[in-house]
């Protein structure tokens, strides 16, 4: 036998042992099943009317309730990862109540609230009549119960590992949060969300307990293929293997399909700025526009008030570049956050032209912002986070992508259209992102260290392009 070892050092046996002993612990019921089951007979078990009839209802009664969990669970999940609110740790709780609880308990649970003499059920059946115990209803309330929790879990995982400066550049671009969640939020936490439905899916297609105790076992209403293994195991235990076989094999098919993605924290691919060679690099930088912001024309003086830990005033006429100097740790970022009103470590009251926008949420205010890392969009190419702005402002996605590409091209990375961010420099990276920044027609732009990862002639050239 090969010993087996960790990197670079033996295994100690003590642990070893116990963890073969594990495994062989976990194989040993599915080794059972394989080799109990009549492979002979597979086919005649699988294909009688009451298994086939019990596999449309499991099938049903598991996509209902994985929509069910979408719907409820992807806000709830939302809602955890991102909100801070009094009770957070018991609605967590709550959450993961149904996974420790048994089967029955929870079955008996949702009788006492939905059932007909429960808190809910009298009002369901005579306002909206509804009646969830013993109807197909019922079982898919209880497979949502006890198959929500995986959603949850995983989603919020997924969230939490998703760093928030992404959606507040896109909220910076003038997207409203719903389009920030539809657009950015979901798209980058994908595989934990596909992972999560999955294993609810595969949770509610596997449900017994809760769904026999409020449910109860109706052929061809209730009986869900687990309910039809428990009836077979006392007449046709033969056949109740076969049944079992194919759950196994759905499960193991699911759980394959997921390795790797049990959190789903999305890959962060976009590019850290290289430290600039060249100490005539700007520092962060509050440049007020004569552009033509989306729906307004003109040019806008700024004035903001900034309080925190320091005290800050700053006026400028349109046209100005304002550069803020500083130490590392000196709040020159914060101060960036705080004209985008995305932080509570200061208060910017912030004036453009005639108009405060103090009170304006980040998408409405129409100040852009180019973080140091540039944050772009991984799931979409260049010329799609050049035109995230200009779609968020209801241009049309011809128009947007047609001013979109010419941004790229002024900023020399045109021909860099259809790359993904994973696929660019840090240089060509940070370009594309002042490109998406500009295209946006911001009244003000934020920039933080933009030219870090530049060379000096592209430099200049970009430093030309801000100018005018």
């Amino acid at each position: 036998m090969r010993r087996l070892r960790t990197r670079g050092t033996r295994t100690p046996l003590v642990l070893a042992l116990p963890a073969l002993l594990a495994i062989a612990f976990l194989l040993m019921p599915l080794i059972g099943i394989l080799a109990r089951t009549t492979w002979g007979d597979l086919g005649s078990h699988l294909s009688t009317p009451g298994v086939t009839e019990a596999l449309r209802l499991s099938l049903l009664v598991s996509f209902w309730a994985l929509a069910l969990s979408l719907l409820l669970g992807v806000p709830l999940a939302w809602l955890l990862a991102r909100v801070d609110f009094p009770g957070k740790a018991l609605v967590r709780s709550l959450v993961l109540l149904p996974m420790v609880l048994p089967p029955t308990v929870g079955g008996v649970a949702l009788l006492l609230g939905f059932g007909r003499r429960g808190l809910l059920g009298p009002w369901l059946e005579s306002t909206l009549g509804i009646t969830l115990p013993f109807h197909t209803s019922g079982a898919v309330v209880a497979a949502t119960f006890v198959a929500m929790p995986f959603l949850v879990i995983s989603l919020e995982g997924a969230l939490g590992g998703l760093r928030p400066r992404y959606e507040e550049t896109a909220a910076s671009l003038g997207a409203s949060p719903v389009r920030v969640f539809f657009t950015v939020t979901l798209p980058m936490v994908a595989p934990g969300l596909i992972a999560g439905a999955a294993l609810t899916w595969a949770r509610a297609l596997g449900e017994f307990g809760a769904t026999i105790t409020f449910a109860g076992n109706l052929p061809g209403t209730t009986q869900t293929l687990p309910l039809q293994v428990y009836l077979l195991l006392q007449n046709e235990p033969e056949a109740a293997t076969s049944v079992s076989l194919l759950l196994l094999a759905i499960a193991m098919l699911v759980l394959i399909a997921l390795r790797g993605r049990w959190t789903g924290v999305p890959s962060d691919r976009s590019h850290k700025p290289a430290p600039a060679a060249d100490d005539a690099e700007p520092p962060p930088a509050a440049v007020p526009q004569n552009l033509k912001a989306p729906a307004v024309e003109g040019c806008w003086p700024l004035h903001a008030e900034v309080t925190g830990f320091n005290e800050l005033t700053l006026d400028a006429e349109p046209g100005t570049t304002i550069a803020v100097v500083g130490p590392n740790g000196a709040g020159k970022t914060t101060l960036l956050r705080a004209l985008l009103g995305l932080t509570p470590r200061a208060h910017a009251a912030l004036c453009l032209g005639d108009s405060d926008v103090t009170g304006l949420p980040p998408h409405r205010r129409g100040v852009a912002w180019v973080p140091q890392d540039g944050a772009l969009f991984p799931h979409l190419n260049a010329l799609a986070n050049t035109a995230y702005g200009l779609r968020a402002h209801g241009v049309a996605r011809a128009e947007a992508r047609r001013d979109a590409q010419q941004w790229l091209d002024r900023l020399g990375v045109g021909h860099l259209a259809h790359r993904r961010p994973a696929q660019l420099s840090g240089g060509q990276a940070q370009r594309v992102a002042l490109a998406r920044a500009l295209a946006a027609r911001p009244r003000l732009l934020l920039l933080d260290e933009p030219l870090a990862a530049l060379d000096q002639t592209t430099r200049a050239r970009v430093r030309h392009t801000l100018r005018t």
